[in-house]
């Protein structure tokens, strides 16, 4: 069942300048970053108010941050939606003939995302962690 928007992920070339802005405009707080090495990102999750930002920069060209700037100059990447069970939702979803890409079950915040092709073209991250609370623990 989905609870709600999560977060929304935005790439950026320099997350330091977007979250000095965010920031400085609008009160933002960083409250985690994170390198993946091997999606080739640095993720930071931004809370506005009661929402939350993840923004994401590219360390190398090959991975999905890095090949999304070249192509589309940066942007909305993503809209993570919260949802009890991922794998739940995944079998629902795919009931319904929907295509589910990205299946992350063997990490402790279940992750998962719906083909944009299915999704009216956009990208929808499956979650069963808040974003807020991933960065605490």
């Amino acid at each position: 069942m989905i609870k709600g928007i999560n977060h929304v992920g935005i790439v950026v070339k320099n997350a330091d300048e977007v979250i000095g802005f965010l920031r400085d405009t609008f009160g933002a707080e960083e409250i985690n970053r994170v390198e993946f090495p091997e999606l080739q990102q640095v993720s930071c999750i931004v809370k506005i108010g009661s929402g939350c930002f993840e923004i994401m920069e590219p360390t190398g060209p090959d991975g999905a941050a890095g090949k999304f700037l070249e192509t589309k100059g940066g942007g909305l990447h993503h809209i993570s939606l919260l949802c009890d069970d991922v794998a739940a939702t995944c079998d629902e979803l795919e009931g319904k003939g929907l295509k589910i890409v990205g299946k992350m079950f063997d990490r402790p915040s279940k992750l998962a995302f719906l083909h944009p092709k299915s999704g009216k073209g956009i990208l929808y991250e499956l979650a069963e962690t808040p974003s807020v609370e991933v960065s605490k623990g």
